[in-house]
C-alpha cells in the first residue's frame, strides 16, 4: 500500500486531520527525492517513509512541548500581574523592561526581556571566546578585514582554508550557533528539522530590488539546477518539489523587496529567512556578495544574527514560544484591569509609563517592530537628517557623559554597597594599563563589551540616533566613536559589572539570614528568596587580580542565574542611564519608521530620551523607595549630585568652546546646572537667554535639531531675501556649522570654530569684525562671559582664566 492510500484511510478513521496527513506526504516526497540517488524507487519509497514517520512523531513532541512551555509562560506571568501591587498593565511592564516600581519583592520575579536579552547576548559572546574579533572595524570603522574573513565561510562548511584564525571562528560561531538553538528549542520553539543553521542569510532588499526580478530568479535557479541550492517548503516539510522551486524564488523576490518578515518579531531562528539552503561555500558567498551583505558586511551580519538569537530567546524563555500570542491575551487583561482603575490610578501608570498604551509601544519596540520601515524613501530622508544632526551636534557628548556617569555611578554603587571608589579605580585601570585583561576576565563572567559589535551605537545610550548603515549612518557612527563616548561607556558598564560580581562573592559567606542588609534589600527587590540564595551561594568563584568574582556560569539552575543577571544588569542601568524600549516607544509614540508622522515625532525628540530615562530610573526610585525619610534623603542627595555633574559639565563645554568659565556666584548658574545635570542640555541656555547659546530659540529646540535647523534656515533665508543684510555672513556660516560632521567634536572644537567656520564668515561677509564683536558682546550680557579665544582670532592670546569661575575679574 502506498503512503498516499495508507495517510487517506487513517484520515478517513479520523486517526488523523487532513493537515497532519498533508504534511507527511510533503515531508515523504522531499525526503524521497533526497534518496533517489542512491536507492531504488521501492527502497527510497519505504526509507522515506520511515523518515517522515520519525519526523512526524518528533514534530508531535514539539507541538506538546511548545504548548506545555507557553501555558508555563502565560501562567507565571499572569501571575506576576496579579501579585504586582501597581496593577497588572505594571506587572506586564515589568516583564518587558526594568520595573521602575521595583515590585519583585511582590512578585517573586523580576527577570525581563531587554535586560534577559542582553545577557543572553553576552553568554554568546563568551562562548565565541573573541575569535571574531580580528574581523572588526578598526580606526573610527576606516580598517577592516574583508577578505579573510570569508575564510569562515568556507571552514563552517568543512573546506579547510589553511587559515587558523577562520578556523577558530568558524568553530566558535558553529558551538555559538548550536547552544543557541538547543536553548530556544528546549522552550518549545518549533524549529524545522531541515534547517540549515550554519550561517545566517542577509539579503539586501535595495541591492535585490536594483538588480531585478528576473535576473534574481535566473541566479538563483542556476544555482539550483547545479545542484548548489536546494529549496525548501517555509513550513518545514522539507525540499520543495522541482515544480515548485520557481514560484517559490519568485516569493521570495517578493518578500525581501518588500521587507516582509521584518519587524514582526525577534527573527532570530525566522523561518522566513531559511527558503534557500546553501551546499557549498562558494555558492553562499556568490550569492550574498551579489545580493545580500556585499564584500565588506559579513561580520555586521553574523553578529547581528547572534544578537538576533539572544533577543529571540529572551522572548521564548520570559513570555513563551508563540510569544506574540501570549502577550496578546495578557495585554488584554491588563486592558482591563486598567479600565476598572480610578482616575487616579489611572493618572499613576500614565505618569510612571505603566499604562496598556505604554505596554504596546514598548512591545514594539523590543520586538523591532517599530524600526520596520514603511517606505525606505521616508525613512531614508529622516534618518538620514538625524544621522547628520548625530555627526554635527554629539561631538562633545563625552564631556556631560564624565561627570553625569561618574555621579549616577557613585549613586548606583552606593545603593548597593558596592565601594564606588573601586567600580572608578577599575574603570581607569582597564581603560589604560588593563585593556587585555579586563576583556579575558568580562568574558569568563559574561560581561563582554556590547563594542565587539562593531558600531560604536553598541550601547543604547544613542541607539536610535544613528540609523543604517547608509553614508549618514556610517559618518555618525565614526564620528562618535572618536569621541571615545562608546570606550567609556561600555568601560563603565563592565567596571561597575564586575564590581558587583566581586560584592556577590564576598556575600556568600553568609546564610541569607546574616547577609549585609543593603545586599539583602537588592535580592528582596528582584524576588530572590532564601532557598534561592542557598543555590547561588554554592557557585564556585573566578579568582583573577587577586580578588575573588561569582561566576554565573557555575550556577546549576539556569532559570535562577538568568533572574541574577537580569538584576544585576537592571541595576547598572543606574550606574550608566539609557532609555529602554520603554522610552524609545514613548519618544517614537509608538509609531513607525519610515511614516511622515513617524520621522516628524522621531526628529522632534531627537537627543530628548535622557531626561525621561533619568525621571524613570534614579529620580523615580529616590521618591518611590523606602521610608519617607529615606526618600527626601535620597532624592536631596540625588538632585545634589546632579547639580554639580551638571555645573562641572557646564563649565567643561564653555572651555572647549574657547569661553572662559561661568562665574559659579551668579544663582542662575546653579539653576542652569541644575537643569543640564538632569538631562536637559541645550534648555539649560533659556536661564540666562531667550536664545541658546548657538542662538536657537524655543521653537527650534521643541521642534528638534533637524526640523528647528531646517525652521531657523528658512527664517533667516525669508529676512535675507526681506533686505536685512546683517545676516548673509554670519548666517551662513552658522548653517553650515550646524550641518557639518565633526563640528563640536570635544578636543578640536575652538581650533574648528576659530580656524574654519570664523575664516568662512570672514570671506563671505564684508563686516565680519563687527559680527564677531556683537556676538562676544551677547555672550557677556547674556551670559557674563568672556574669550580665551575669541572669534577671529587666529591663534588663542591665552590661557583659560579660571578664576572666573568664582567671580576673580
Amino acid at each position: 500500500m502506498s503512503i498516499q492510500n495508507c495517510l487517506a484511510r487513517l484520515v478517513q478513521a479520523n486517526r488523523i486531520s487532513q493537515k497532519a496527513a498533508d504534511d507527511a506526504l510533503a515531508l515523504h516526497e522531499g525526503i524521497q527525492g533526497r534518496l533517489y540517488p542512491s536507492m531504488g524507487p521501492a527502497s527510497a519509497d519505504a526509507a522515506g517513509a520511515l523518515e517522515a514517520a520519525r519526523v512526524m512523531m518528533q514534530a508531535a513532541q514539539e507541538r506538546k512541548l511548545m504548548a506545555a512551555k507557553q501555558a508555563i509562560r502565560q501562567s507565571e506571568i499572569a501571575n506576576r500581574m496579579e501579585l504586582h501591587p501597581k496593577g497588572k498593565s505594571t506587572g506586564l511592564m515589568s516583564a518587558l523592561v526594568r520595573d521602575n516600581w521595583e515590585g519583585g519583592a511582590a512578585t517573586k520575579d523580576a527577570i525581563n526581556i531587554e535586560s534577559h536579552a542582553e545577557s543572553v547576548t553576552k553568554k554568546l559572546l563568551g562562548i565565541m571566546n573573541g575569535t571574531m574579533d580580528k574581523y572588526r572595524s578598526t580606526m573610527a570603522g576606516l580598517r577592516q578585514d574583508t577578505e579573510s574573513i570569508w575564510n569562515v565561510v568556507d571552514e563552517i562548511y568543512g573546506v579547510d582554508s589553511g587559515d587558523a584564525d577562520a578556523k577558530a571562528a568558524a568553530a566558535a560561531f558553529s558551538a555559538t550557533a548550536k547552544y543557541a538553538v538547543d536553548r530556544v528549542k528546549r522552550e518549545g520553539k518549533p524549529l524545522s528539522v531541515l534547517e540549515d543553521w550554519r550561517l545566517p542569510q542577509s539579503w539586501d532588499a535595495k541591492q535585490v530590488k536594483n538588480i531585478g526580478e528576473r535576473t534574481f530568479i535566473n541566479d538563483l535557479m542556476t544555482e539550483y539546477e547545479g545542484g548548489n541550492l536546494k529549496v525548501m517548503d517555509k513550513a518545514g516539510h522539507g525540499e520543495a518539489p522541482k515544480a515548485a522551486v520557481p514560484g517559490i524564488i519568485a516569493n521570495a523576490f517578493n518578500d525581501i523587496t518588500i521587507g516582509k518578515g521584518q519587524g514582526s518579531g525577534a527573527g532570530g531562528f525566522s523561518n522566513q529567512l531559511r527558503v534557500f539552503r546553501f551546499e557549498n561555500p562558494d555558492t553562499y558567498k556568490r550569492l550574498m556578495q551579489k545580493y545580500g551583505v556585499g564584500s565588506g558586511g559579513l561580520f555586521n551580519t553574523m553578529m547581528g544574527h547572534v544578537q538576533a538569537m539572544a533577543k529571540e530567546i529572551a522572548f521564548v524563555e520570559v513570555l513563551g514560544p508563540n510569544y506574540q500570542q501570549n502577550f496578546d491575551k495578557l495585554l488584554q487583561a491588563a486592558r482591563d484591569d486598567f479600565a476598572q482603575k480610578g482616575n487616579a490610578g489611572k493618572l499613576v501608570d500614565w505618569t510612571t509609563m505603566n499604562n496598556p498604551v505604554s505596554v504596546q509601544r514598548s512591545f514594539d519596540a523590543l520586538s523591532g517592530r517599530l524600526g520596520a520601515a514603511q517606505s525606505d524613501l521616508i525613512a531614508g530622508i529622516g534618518g538620514g537628517m538625524r544621522n547628520l544632526m548625530t555627526a554635527s551636534r554629539l561631538g562633545s557628548a563625552t564631556i556631560s557623559a564624565l561627570p553625569g556617569d561618574s555621579m549616577t555611578a557613585i549613586l548606583a554603587s552606593n545603593y548597593n554597597n558596592v565601594p564606588a571608589a573601586a567600580v572608578l579605580s577599575r574603570l581607569v585601570t582597564d581603560l589604560t594599563t588593563n585593556r587585555k585583561g579586563a576583556e579575558e576576565l568580562a568574558r569568563q563572567l559574561n560581561l563582554t563589551a556590547a563594542t565587539v559589535l562593531d558600531t560604536a551605537i553598541g550601547t543604547k545610550r544613542f541607539d536610535d540616533e544613528v540609523i543604517g548603515q547608509g553614508i549618514t549612518g556610517r559618518l555618525a557612527d565614526g564620528l562618535m566613536r572618536v569621541t571615545g563616548i562608546n570606550t567609556w561607556t561600555e568601560g563603565l558598564k563592565r567596571a561597575f559589572s564586575m564590581e558587583f560580581m566581586g560584592m556577590i562573592a564576598r556575600q556568600t559567606e553568609n546564610k541569607f539570614e546574616d547577609l549585609d542588609p543593603v545586599f539583602r534589600g537588592f535580592l528582596d527587590r528582584y524576588g530572590f528568596s532564601a532557598s534561592d540564595w542557598d543555590k547561588l551561594r554554592v557557585s564556585p568563584h573566578i579568582e583573577a587580580e587577586g580578588a575573588k568574582f561569582f561566576d554565573v556560569n557555575g550556577v546549576e539552575d539556569q532559570r535562577l542565574a538568568d533572574r541574577l543577571m537580569s538584576a544585576i544588569i537592571d541595576e547598572r542601568h543606574f550606574a550608566v542611564v539609557e532609555p529602554d524600549a520603554r522610552i524609545r516607544g514613548k519618544m517614537a509614540l509608538g509609531m513607525q519608521r519610515g511614516t511622515i508622522l513617524g520621522e516628524a515625532v522621531r526628529s522632534a525628540t531627537q537627543f530628548k530620551s535622557f531626561p525621561m530615562t533619568f525621571m524613570m530610573t534614579h529620580l523615580m526610585r529616590g521618591l518611590t523607595q523606602g521610608s519617607m525619610s529615606n526618600r527626601a534623603y535620597r532624592t536631596t542627595q540625588l538632585l545634589i549630585t546632579m547639580t554639580i555633574a551638571g555645573a562641572v559639565t557646564s563649565q567643561m563645554q564653555s572651555i572647549i568652546a574657547g569661553r572662559d568659565p561661568q562665574n559659579m556666584a551668579d544663582p542662575k548658574f546653579w539653576m542652569q546646572s541644575f537643569i543640564r545635570g538632569g538631562g536637559g542640555g541645550m534648555l539649560a541656555d533659556f536661564v540666562y537667554s531667550s536664545t541658546t547659546r548657538g542662538k536657537e530659540g524655543i521653537t527650534q529646540y521643541l521642534a528638534g535639531p533637524a526640523p528647528g535647523a531646517l525652521i531657523a534656515g528658512a527664517g533667516d533665508l525669508a529676512q535675507t531675501i526681506a533686505g536685512n543684510g546683517e545676516l548673509k555672513g554670519k548666517t551662513l556660516a552658522d548653517h553650515i556649522k550646524a550641518w557639518t560632521p565633526g563640528s563640536s567634536l570635544w578636543y578640536t572644537k575652538a581650533a574648528t570654530d576659530r580656524l574654519i567656520f570664523d575664516n568662512i564668515q570672514a570671506m563671505i561677509d564684508p563686516n565680519y569684525r563687527q559680527s564677531f564683536n556683537r556676538y562676544e558682546k551677547r555672550m557677556k550680557k547674556d551670559f557674563g562671559q568672556t574669550f580665551w579665544w575669541a572669534p577671529g582670532d587666529g591663534l588663542p592670546q591665552r590661557a583659560p582664566d579660571l578664576g572666573r569661575a568664582v567671580g576673580d575679574r
